[in-house]
């Protein structure tokens, strides 16, 4: 179970990285090959530097037989804005709703918003999973329903993955990992399927699948990379996980500047004898390379690490030692 939400992780952290209207445009379709158009959009998205985007996740994944929990369902959706024009001082914006719901309980809800600017990082929690009352209520009521402020270290957000990353600023690691990205074509059976307009934008509408034998050399490469490798005890476990793979794709791509406009996916993982996940995937990015602009919430309070336990009594420092021992 565990190594498949990781391989469902990296395809969705494959789907944002490379990370409507309904009426119909009128473009021709490129006269560039399917191959070529999706690799094109896919490499001008990665050049960007600023904008917005958004992003849903919807889905359920049920575990092998004996797991616990036997099933998870999950809804979300998260939106905000990107800049990382001054790549030494990037900014970012994060709104984050949604629920998750383990076997017949209640469902958790989530809802946070984050933004972070040139010297300090926001967080509003207004409303937190307490994970059936497991979490101290004394200790929630501390810290939702209004914004904190930390302050960031110079330096500290240098190299995060917020946008494009000018290749001198890179680590040797990411340089690597985008070398074998740029050569891996994740995906096949491509086709053109007309023209749309998407946020208001003239898109090209292209489908395909996931090449899961690409992805898996990908996610092998990767490993390497990342000084994790999979041990070859685990290759046998992440070859049925991709024969049980199925995620065909939509892409619409924005006909006048080729970049990518929006993704959506279906994805279906179903090894048999190991539980299941399914999820539904959807992102789309607007604005893209304008100024961007963090606003910044007035009376913000400056967290102190020190109230992670004021207000807190023994037996509920005791209570949260349990748990997590669990």
């Amino acid at each position: 179970m565990k190594t498949l939400w990781k391989v469902s992780s990296l395809i969705m952290i494959l789907a944002i990285v490379s990370g409507c209207s309904l009426f119909g445009g009128s473009a021709p379709a490129p006269d560039q090959t399917p191959e070529s158009v999706v690799k094109e959009a896919m490499t001008n998205l990665s050049k960007v530097t600023s904008g917005k985007y958004e992003l849903s996740l919807k889905g359920d994944g049920i575990g092998a037989p004996g797991a616990t929990p036997e099933k998870i369902s999950f809804d979300g959706l998260m939106n905000g804005l990107f800049d990382s024009q001054d790549p030494k001082k990037p900014q970012f914006t994060m709104d984050l709703e949604g629920e998750m719901t383990a076997d017949e309980g209640e469902a958790q809800k989530i809802d946070i918003e984050l933004r972070v600017d040139q010297s300090n990082f926001y967080v509003n929690l207004t409303q937190l999973p307490d994970f059936g009352e497991a979490a101290p209520k004394e200790m929630l009521a501390m810290f939702t329903g209004k914004w904190w402020q930390i302050a960031i270290p110079e330096g500290a957000l240098e190299g995060l993955p917020i946008g494009q990353t000018d290749e001198e600023n890179m680590t040797p690691e990411q340089k690597a990992l985008k070398e074998l990205t740029e050569k891996t074509n994740f995906f096949k059976d491509l086709a053109f399927e007309g023209s749309k307009k998407i946020d208001g934008v003239n898109c090209f509408h292209y489908v395909g699948v996931l090449d899961k034998e690409a992805m898996k050399t990908f996610v092998v490469e990767a490993g390497k990379i990342g000084g994790e490798e999979i041990p070859e005890s685990e290759m046998g476990n992440l070859n049925s996980l991709f024969e049980a793979l199925n995620a065909p794709i939509d892409f619409w791509i924005d006909s006048k500047n080729m970049t990518m406009k929006k993704i959506e996916t279906e994805v279906s993982i179903k090894p048999e004898g190991q539980g299941s996940f399914d999820m539904n995937f959807s992102f789309m990015v607007s604005d893209l390379n304008k100024e961007m602009k963090v606003e910044v919430p007035e009376g913000a309070t400056i967290f102190d690490p020190a109230m992670l336990f004021g207000g807190m009594d023994m037996a509920g420092l005791e209570e949260m030692e349990a748990v997590e021992a669990q």
